[in-house]
Order: C-alpha cells, then sequence, then structure tokens
C-alpha cells in the first residue's frame, strides 16, 4: 500500500506542503506562548510602576507611556498569536478532535 502511495505522480509535493503547513501552524501557537513567557514584564507596586534597572543606568530620560504602550503591544501580539494558532491548530485538526470528542462521549459512563 505504501509502494503504490510512493508511486502516484504529485503526491509527494503535497505532503510535504501539509507538513511544513503543519509547522507553521505550530510555531505561530509558540511564537505567542514564548512572547508572553519571555517578554519583559512592567511591574506595579502599591500602584505605581517599578522602572527597570537598565532603564535607570542609561541615564536617558524615562518615559512610562512608551513602556506601557510597548507592553500592551507585546500582549497583544502574544494574545492575538496564541489564540489565532490555536484556533487554526483546532481547524486543522478538526477531524482528530471530533473522533475524540466523539470516542469520549460513548465511553461516558454517565449516559449508560
Amino acid at each position: 500500500m505504501t509502494k503504490q502511495h510512493r508511486d502516484q505522480p504529485g503526491r509527494a509535493p503535497r505532503d510535504v506542503r501539509r507538513k511544513l503547513l503543519t509547522i507553521c501552524l505550530w510555531a505561530v501557537f509558540a511564537s505567542g506562548l514564548a512572547i508572553e513567557a519571555f517578554a519583559p514584564r512592567l511591574k506595579i507596586e502599591n500602584n505605581a510602576f517599578i522602572m527597570p534597572p537598565a532603564a535607570m543606568q542609561q541615564g536617558a530620560q524615562i518615559r512610562p507611556d512608551v513602556l506601557v504602550d510597548h507592553e500592551r503591544r507585546m500582549q497583544w501580539a502574544a494574545g492575538a498569536l496564541t489564540v489565532g494558532g490555536a484556533i487554526a491548530l483546532a481547524i486543522w485538526y478538526r477531524r482528530t478532535l471530533a473522533g475524540a470528542l466523539v470516542f469520549w462521549r460513548s465511553s461516558d459512563p454517565q449516559d449508560r
């Protein structure tokens, strides 16, 4: 059966494209999680921002509005990539997820 699969013309490029798309979807999802995990955070104590030590050492003028705007953009990007990647993966694996849901419902002891 696998020999016939390999002999079909045009089949290999489609498989490569599908694998590449799958990798890209996982990369989008993982990049959203990575941004959320590794992005610098503004600390808030007593209703005031704690300025990062790196900003204090540079000696430049500190603009809290720019820092807050940067933090919001990072959180928005992380959320959009994570949610978008999760939705795309759910659509991509919809048959597997639907099959798992049907199996889970059929094995539920409360329905019996």
